[in-house]
């Protein structure tokens, strides 16, 4: 499973830092809380163990990167719908 999680987890930080870029571009005071959730969504990222597979907790993190993901599309109004497929090469949403 872990040729799944690291293109999922790129992803993730990828519409992360997107998002991050145009909301400070709009910068407002509603747009604050949208800024807050999505740092803390790159954070948790930048601290995944992408490269320790005996790491305990691995399971568990990736959980709350998945949660914490779809926070943020709740928060943005994005459907958080992520797949992977396995026939071919691409990420759909």
């Amino acid at each position: 499973h872990g040729i799944l999680i690291n293109p999922q987890v790129g992803c993730y930080l990828g519409f992360a830092q997107t998002w991050h870029c145009l909301l400070h571009k709009c910068s407002g005071e509603k747009n604050s809380k949208k800024i807050r959730v999505l740092d803390s969504l790159i954070g948790m990222i930048r601290k995944f163990p992408y490269e320790d597979s005996s790491y305990d907790k691995l399971q568990e993190d990736l959980e709350k990167i998945r949660g914490k993901y779809k926070q943020v599309c709740s928060i943005l109004n994005i459907q958080s719908d992520f797949r992977i497929s396995t026939e071919r090469s691409s990420l759909t949403f």
